[in-house]
């Protein structure tokens, strides 16, 4: 699901904790460009963050504030 099909709060800290972990696995591994996309996670906002996320192919629906 696309980050505009989705109304609802997502909680950006525990989302920015899983990619980071993502990216930092990935790194460990030998993907230098996971180096990147780590670096980027830490000056992003919260809109930034659900888009890269997407592009990583982490489902946003999983970070969905429950009210």
């Amino acid at each position: 699901m696309a980050m505009e099909d989705i109304m609802a709060e997502i909680d950006v800290d525990e989302l920015r904790d899983y990619v980071e972990d993502y990216c930092g696995t990935a790194a460990a591994e030998g993907f230098d460009a996971a180096m990147l996309d780590l670096a980027d996670m830490d000056d992003a906002d919260g809109y930034e963050l659900c888009e890269k996320a997407e592009e990583l192919g982490v489902d946003l629906e999983q970070f969905i504030v429950d009210d």
